[in-house]
């Protein structure tokens, strides 16, 4: 075969793997890494048969020959040296090949690098980590999901460039376009290897996000993180572990937590942002709340819980909860079964139908909600649901209020907005038919990951100040000063599961107390509690009579029951193993003052009379002045 023949097949061999490298590019057009790879190895390819005939001679040893391309190639010989070999083929296309050829010789070192630095990202991403977070506050992710992305994005709107971590036992190409996107849109790294062995320096603060969805997983991890920082004794590490089961709580509630340790129960934190954004007391007409929950899953069942602890509105307000699921049955007793209780107590009805048959429209007829909230797993059914709803009871100044679980921000933004009943009517003067509103459906949305997880920082929302308060007040604690400063306040709050939950389901709690007065909390910079000491003194026995019956609920919600007085001794008024405590049900205290010498009236009146100086220390704690205020008419 003479040299013009190998130039000829060498030149279809180039032109073949330059097609199927543009095949492949195309294929993998949103994974830069990938492209430059296949690039790379394309180039390298188009390189060697490029250069192939000029060394191609009388020998047929063609391996030898391709070996020694390659060899040359890769040890640079000198492009202008080949370039000119090149002048002795007699062909017409000698020059486009020459120029292909020099193109080649130029781009090759480049993707060489490019391969280089694709294979060895991973090791540069760790330096610069590294680097940075020796001078920055950090935050570490243990998986990539929407309530991850949604608190790194909230992370990297409100603080100036912060150090983002997402370390996981994933590579890069595992990852969608769209989230690899979102990630790049923060400046975020993505790390393979384990959250927990990722090292750095405690310079700086260390924030920790266990956020799989398998509980066991981040169970797991932070077991890990806390041995690891448990001898440090440090207030630089921050852990948030999500959860779906009460072996966590058992667990950190064993250890003494050295660092600020977050258990976070999402039902918990929707449930309790929907009745602190849309207050329950609103909904009391004419001295009756009448609340309607249509779907009692896992969430539906902590909203319950919630909707129950905040329903405790003083003797004047009259209180039912109707409850309708697909199997309300079973929903009764798993209800009683983890909250022992509060169905018998609370005079809760619940109901068996399917919302798409007669049987929802019958037992509909016989409620008169003013309080609904739809939380039936499927944001378009709840809609649904909530326009069939609407139309049932009609359109009038006592509408109920209707709230739907919806876990995405566009359903808030772009549908319900558009959710009117308009009257169409041609006009010939204008030529064009024109609108009439003439009913709104009112839907209200919560539960979005967004807002669920927006400032899930220590101390990011003022309940969290709230409850950090509440803790230290409950302490003798209520200002900060050189001895008991913020830092010293979250680490206390922070050591024990229990009193942050019992914590922050009083600071919820805080709005409904002072309605209880005709007050409300106003953020308007000047930090007035004056009104409210005013008013304690004499609603003195309603507001115990509200904290009692809300206490009970808070404790039968998390599965504690009646310790009867006989099982009283040496004055232990609770058993933790069994979850018994004695104060539940306010019609054993004469009995158990008599036995313990104690007078809990007075203990109960010194609780609530700490809300002055809750309101003040959180004030303090969250740097804005929130002040009492009669309510707004």
């Amino acid at each position: 075969m003479n040299a013009e023949k190998i130039l000829a097949v060498c030149s279809l061999l180039t032109l073949i793997t330059a097609g199927i490298a543009a095949v492949l590019v195309v294929l993998n057009r949103r994974e830069l890494k990938r492209i430059v790879r296949i690039l790379g190895v394309c180039v390298f390819l188009m390189l060697v048969s490029g250069i192939y005939p000029y060394y191609f001679g009388d020998t047929y040893a063609m391996g030898l020959t391709l070996a020694e391309s390659m060899c040359v190639m890769l040890l640079n010989s000198s492009p202008s040296e080949i370039l000119a070999g090149f002048d002795r083929f007699d062909v017409p296309y000698i020059g486009v090949y020459k120029t292909v050829l020099l193109v080649l010789l130029i781009i090759a070192p480049l993707f060489t690098v490019g391969i280089t630095l694709s294979f060895f990202s991973e090791r540069f991403t760790r330096v610069l980590y590294r680097v940075r977070s020796q001078f920055s506050d950090t935050f570490l992710f243990s998986a990539i999901n929407e309530r991850t992305l949604c608190i790194a994005e909230d992370i990297s709107n409100t603080r100036k460039k912060p150090v983002i971590v997402f370390a996981l036992r994933i590579s890069r190409e595992d990852i969608d376009a769209e989230t690899l996107a979102r990630i790049k849109a923060i400046g975020a790294y993505i790390v393979n290897d384990d959250i927990v062995h990722i090292k750095h320096s405690l310079r700086h603060v260390r924030n920790y996000y266990l956020m799989d969805t398998d509980s066991g997983e981040n169970l797991d991890a932070g077991l890990r993180i806390y041995q690891k920082y448990n001898a440090e004794y440090t207030d630089r590490v921050n852990m948030w572990l999500y959860t779906k089961n009460e072996i966590s709580e058992v667990i950190f509630d064993h250890l003494y937590e050295t660092f600020n340790v977050r258990l976070i129960n999402e039902e918990a934190l929707i449930a309790r942002a929907l009745v602190n954004d849309y207050p329950l007391y609103d909904s009391v007409k004419d001295g009756k709340l009448s609340v309607l929950l249509v779907g009692a899953g896992n969430i539906g069942l902590e909203i319950l819980r919630t909707l129950i602890m905040c329903s405790c509105l003083g003797d004047d307000v009259q209180v039912d909860i109707n409850v309708i699921d697909l199997n309300g049955e079973r929903a009764k007793s798993v209800f009683e079964k983890t909250s022992p209780g509060l169905v018998e107590k609370w005079n809760i009805g619940f109901y068996s139908a399917d919302i798409k048959s007669d049987g929802f429209t019958k037992i509909l007829a016989g409620i008169m909600p003013t309080y609904i909230v739809l939380s039936l797993g499927n944001e378009t059914l709840n809609i649904e649901t909530a326009l069939y709803i609407r139309r049932m009871y009609g359109v009038h100044d006592g509408l109920p209020r209707i709230h739907v679980l919806a876990d995405h921000k566009n359903i808030e933004k772009h549908i319900i907005p558009n959710l009117c009943v308009s009257d169409w009517k041609y006009s010939t003067e204008h030529r064009r038919f024109e609108s009439t509103p003439i009913c709104s459906f009112d839907i209200k949305p919560f539960g979005s990951y967004e807002d669920t997880y927006k400032g899930l920082r220590i101390g990011a929302t003022y309940r969290d100040s709230l409850a950090v308060a509440v803790n230290a007040t409950n302490r003798g604690i209520t200002t900060v000063d050189e001895q008991n400063t913020a830092e010293m306040l979250t680490d206390l709050y922070n050591q024990v599961c229990f009193y942050k939950d019992y914590s922050d389901a009083f600071a919820v709690s805080v709005p409904y107390k002072l309605w209880l007065l005709g007050l409300e909390l106003v953020n308007d910079g000047q930090g007035d509690v004056s009104i409210l000491n005013s008013l304690l003194q004499s609603n003195m026995d309603r507001l115990r009579k509200h904290e009692n019956k809300r206490y009970e609920a808070f404790m039968r919600s998390k599965g504690w029951t009646q310790m009867m007085p006989e099982e009283v001794t040496d004055g232990q008024l609770s058993n933790k193993l069994m979850k018994k405590h004695a104060r539940l049900d306010v019609q054993y205290t004469d009995i158990l003052e008599k036995m313990t010498g104690r007078d809990f009236a007075k203990e109960d009146i010194r609780s609530i009379m700490n809300l002055p100086d809750i309101i003040r220390l959180a004030n303090t704690l969250y740097g804005e002045k929130y002040s009492v205020k009669n309510i707004r008419k």
